[in-house]
């Protein structure tokens, strides 16, 4: 093992220095392409802990202000000197990888998921907070938009065109990190290089490079997390050490929380190493120094927790609801189930089996096998290179990572950026080693490694392949329509503005819209950056209608916006879905204008209609606005109940009829209303369903005569109606929130009676 520069820390705890001293001894000791895009990334973080001030351009400018000394601080802290790349590095990695960035660059970025949050996401929070007065949750995803801030910047300098170029500094500063991992096995520079090459060639990196979404931007921290962990015995300061480990980490889960998969194996290594090290028998400086990482840990995460629990009571919104149980999402449901393992055993092998399961993979539908081929390898190497630290832990991180990622990242790849690359250094890493043993007694090692070899080189060429054939956005490339993409190729840098590119007919047309209407997918994209100002009132997502509290709150921000000056957009083929949704939510259509609109490009047109929306004129249609907050569900502590039979039967005829009494109590916290709408929706009825194998048969309802209140008891009577076929049936009985939930299916307990249906 080769250490790269194994020397003191950049400076010695304790040791004062100027500001300029300090700033100029680190850009002489090598003051990275990393620390420097680092800066950009503490403005972001900083700035969200200025979201409440009411002034945008002040805002800013205190986060520079504050993000400068912290910057400072960084820098003067490290543990390790900065490491020098020569020419063989940017010739070997960086042309290549500036080469994948230009094949799509010039063509704006259309994926699916920049149209439909990403855009949102980076113009709210260049301008504030997520959420603004007006809106009724205005992004389909509210997670953590630190990620899009950092690309809004980056357009708001560069256009839209070349807004994406910070994935390709990015993915830069992770190929330095992994250089500066590999010197620990592999002297040569030139070879090293070409192996980083190798290991950033998967396709998953190039897939992202020139777009709008943000995986790419949290893969360096976590590289920079692992390579502190790597050196951890060299650091003279381990609690430093520790806390650079903790900010890092935190600052990636910030960007995906799927990315505590990462996290917590290095955290795990962290911890093993301060208990095996000298510090195990002074409790004193191992309290200290947890602490201290934790609350670092958090620093990036809080601002955003804080907010999101402002607005919904559920600091992790929309995810881990059936514990927080915010009204605005429901406490069931998951990940989406297209993707990834399906059972318990496919979740354990998951990272193999994806190989064979190409379209669970992600939306693409490929996958050339690199974190495939480092899960084996990484198995293999715990056999041969255990007694070697640096192997062993490469090997502990891809494989704990790697199971953790298929557990609660859904195994999806976008999400599993870092197993990827840590894939490509786990099989070098093993590779060194292997070679490294290839005296007379270990030539099979050797013709091991150059097995390996041969399928990382086949590996990598599959990867190329797919990266030529598949682009997230449907964009064709330079070598696709080279006459097309150096047209478009014109705009780079004066792409700022998506109105620039339209003509005055059209700029007039969207002047009086005041409020914006969410009723299809990507369709936020275009309205915020139309008119980025007007609120957002969400329509389109089922989600955030689940229950009476959500409703209220919708009626209520629809009721406050400008009634005459609410509009819609979507795409041509999505018009009859808006109109379903609009309806659905208890609105109605005005007017429908189609609009062909220029993508920062007259020749990237997108064809799409503008919907007047309005709050119903008659009375009745108004009265059936304003008391839609019945569709929702109520809180889950009023889905419970004790129902109790008087005179249960256990042998029943073949569709035999008999009335049942029951004693119903109420066990929750509300009323149970016995009135719905004039379809019966809504009210509160008994139920009953036949239960013998697979899904439960309804059979039939009975009406509670009055409200029945909390604690309150009631008496009720249910023909119930036995199956034809015979059998042993459960006979299950169960209040039910007609048209929105059985009991069960939100915590209640239902009645459950043992009976034979015998001739």
């Amino acid at each position: 093992m080769i250490p790269e520069n194994p020397g003191p820390t950049l400076f010695h705890p304790g040791a004062r220095k100027s500001t300029r001293r300090v700033l100029s001894d680190a850009i002489r000791s090598g003051l990275e392409f990393g620390d420097v895009l680092l800066f950009l990334y503490l403005v972001a973080f900083i700035r969200q802990y200025f979201w409440m001030m009411p002034n945008n351009s002040l805002a800013w400018i205190v986060s520079l202000l504050v993000t400068a000394p912290g910057w400072y601080l960084y820098l003067s802290k490290k543990q390790f000197t900065g490491s020098k790349y020569g020419r063989s590095f940017w010739i070997v990695v960086g042309i290549p990888l500036l080469a994948g960035y230009l094949l799509h660059a010039a063509l704006p970025d259309r994926s699916y998921d920049v149209l439909n949050y990403h855009l949102l996401h980076a113009e709210r929070s260049l301008r504030g907070p997520l959420f603004m007065p007006g809106d009724y949750f205005p992004s389909p995803i509210t997670f953590n938009p630190i990620g899009d801030t950092l690309t809004g910047i980056s357009r708001l300098l560069l256009g839209f065109r070349l807004g994406t170029v910070i994935n390709l500094l990015a993915l830069i500063w992770a190929a330095q990190v992994t250089d500066k991992i590999l010197r620990l096995l592999v002297r040569n520079a030139w070879l090293r290089s070409f192996c980083v090459l190798l290991v950033v060639s998967s396709e998953q990196f190039i897939f992202e490079i020139s777009t709008y979404m943000i995986d790419l931007l949290a893969l360096p921290l976590m590289l920079e997390a692992t390579l502190l962990t790597l050196r951890w015995d060299e650091a003279k300061n381990k609690t430093t050490n520790l806390v650079y480990i903790a900010l890092l980490l935190g600052a990636s889960t910030a960007f995906k929380l799927t990315n505590l998969a990462v996290a917590l194996p290095l955290l795990a290594v962290c911890a093993y190493k301060t208990m095996a090290g000298p510090e195990r028998s002074k409790p004193r400086i191992l309290i200290a120094r947890t602490l201290a990482g934790v609350l670092v840990f958090i620093a990036p995460l809080l601002p955003f927790c804080i907010f999101i629990f402002r607005l919904t009571a559920n600091p992790l919104f929309p995810v881990a609801n059936s514990f927080f149980r915010s009204p605005y999402w429901p406490t069931h449901g998951g990940w989406d189930d297209r993707f990834g393992p399906t059972t318990f055993w496919q979740t354990i092998v998951w990272p193999v089996l994806m190989w064979f399961s190409p379209e669970r993979s992600s939306e693409l539908a490929v996958y050339s096998g690199r974190l495939c081929l480092g899960f084996i390898i990484a198995i293999a190497g715990l056999l041969l290179a255990w007694r070697i630290p640096l192997v062993r832990t490469l090997c502990f991180l891809m494989l704990a990572s790697s199971l953790l990622w298929s557990t609660a990242a859904i195994g999806y790849t976008r999400y599993g950026l870092y197993q990827e690359l840590v894939a490509g250094v786990t099989v070098v890493a093993v590779v060194s080693v292997l070679f490294k043993k290839t005296d007379k007694q270990f030539k099979w090692k050797a013709a091991l490694a150059c097995f390996i070899c041969l399928v990382l080189a086949a590996q990598t060429m599959l990867a190329g392949k797919y990266f030529l054939q598949k682009d997230w956005g449907g964009r064709l490339s330079v070598i696709d329509d080279p006459s097309g993409y150096a047209a478009e190729a014109r705009l780079v840098l004066r792409d700022h503005s998506l109105k620039d590119f339209f003509t005055d007919d059209q700029r007039t047309l969207f002047d009086p819209i005041r409020t914006w209407v969410e009723t299809s997918p990507v369709s936020t994209g275009f309205e915020v950056l139309l008119n980025p100002r007007a609120p957002v009132i969400a329509a389109r997502q089922p989600e955030y209608f689940f229950t009476r509290e959500a409703w209220r709150k919708f009626i209520a921000t629809v009721e406050s916006a400008p009634s005459q000056e609410m509009f819609s957009l979507c795409l041509n083929g999505d018009l009859a879905n808006a109109r379903q949704v609009i309806a659905q939510r208890g609105l109605e259509v005005a007017e429908v204008t189609p609009v062909d609109l220029p993508f920062f490009s007259a020749r990237n047109r997108i064809g799409m209609m503008l919907i007047e929306i309005r709050i119903p004129l008659e009375a009745e249609a108004r009265s059936q606005f304003e008391s839609a907050w019945m569709k929702g569900a109520f809180a889950s502590s009023v889905y419970r109940e004790q129902i109790v039979a008087l005179d249960p039967p256990t042998v029943m005829r073949p569709g035999e009829k008999a009335d049942l009494r029951f004693k119903v109590k109420n066990l929750g916290d509300a009323t149970w209303p016995a009135v719905g709408a004039k379809d019966f929706r809504y009210q509160v009825n008994i139920g009953n369903r036949w239960i013998l194998s697979g899904a439960p048969a309804e059979d039939n309802r009975a009406a509670m005569k009055a409200d029945l209140p909390p604690g309150g008891e009631i008496e009720m009577t249910l023909t119930v109606n036995a199956p034809r076929n015979p059998g042993e049936y459960t006979l299950e009985i169960d209040m039910v929130h007609e048209g929105v939930t059985w009991f069960r299916e939100r915590g209640g307990r239902p009645l459950q009676l043992p009976v034979r249906v015998q001739p």
